[in-house]
């Protein structure tokens, strides 16, 4: 009884396992997972089994020593586990070492500003600009707090992944506004197309009137040249003129003959 009593002892300290947050610039999260063993007189087998943070995957597992890891479908987290033989009041340390994953990427954050930049640009003269405006700022607003809270070291692991995860529900927030700029660029790009679209239609009609025109007067043109052209109607009339002028000088020509031969007849 009192062996099974002390087992369960044990296990309660197992389930109240000190974690100690120990910031580095290559480690990144350091867990120390202390095991004790609560027995003043017996060695007992004392089971270890911890949850890694639900983000946490076996490849950025640095150092665990000679703990094991498994994935618990039920939790959805990998877990490191173990057993060990403990002395009386006996404490066992395991260290395990995680790369720190729980950090927003500064290049992924650069990349979203220069996008919103871009979209707030290219919105600027349209009739989304005061949304586009207004998105914009709520844009950069939410990844300079992501920023300046990820600059602000925390003093263990659940506050540091608590963090994160907060910081990473606010760049959701800001990849959604995107998605929404984007959709307002399309359409206004649509309208734009529109416009381009009847201008080149009035274009379309304009050159018609105009190619209309040209062939009239083309054809009025090609009238008139066939006909002997312009000057040649204008020579008719003077033609007409100088005609009947030498008829009448031939009329006055045989009359002046008639009354020559009259004359010399002695008529």
């Amino acid at each position: 009884m009192r062996k099974i009593l002390n087992k369960g002892i044990a296990l309660f300290f197992l389930a109240s396992l000190l974690f100690i947050f120990a910031p580095d610039a290559d480690a990144g999260i350091v867990l120390k997972v202390l095991t004790v063993n609560p027995s003043t007189e017996e060695t007992q087998e004392v089971p270890v089994k911890v949850y890694l943070p639900k983000e946490a995957k076996p490849e950025d597992i640095i150092e665990k020593g000679d703990l094991k890891v498994a994935y618990d479908a039920q939790q959805g987290s990998y877990y490191a586990y173990g057993e060990y033989k403990l002395k009386p009041k006996e404490v066992l340390e395991h260290t395990i070492e995680l790369r720190d994953i729980w950090v927003v990427s500064a290049a992924e954050m650069q990349s979203l500003r220069l996008e919103a930049e871009k979209i707030n640009k290219l919105l600027k003269n349209t009739e989304f600009a005061e949304r586009i405006k207004f998105m914009y700022h709520t844009m950069m607003t939410k990844l300079n707090e992501i920023d300046q809270r990820q600059k602000v070291s925390k003093a263990n692991p659940e506050e540091h992944i608590s963090e994160y995860r907060y910081n990473l529900k606010l760049l959701e927030s800001v990849k959604v506004d995107l998605a929404v700029a984007r959709s307002m660029l399309s359409k206004a790009k649509a309208v734009s197309a529109s416009v381009v679209w009847k201008l080149i239609f009035f274009i379309l009609i304009f050159l018609a009137v105009l190619g209309t025109t040209f062939y009239f007067l083309w054809y009025r043109q090609a009238k008139l040249f066939a006909g002997g052209g312009p000057s040649a109607e204008k020579k008719k009339p003077a033609e007409a003129r100088e005609h009947r002028e030498h008829e009448a000088k031939g009329d006055e020509k045989e009359a002046d003959e008639g009354d020559i031969e009259r004359i010399l007849r002695g008529e």
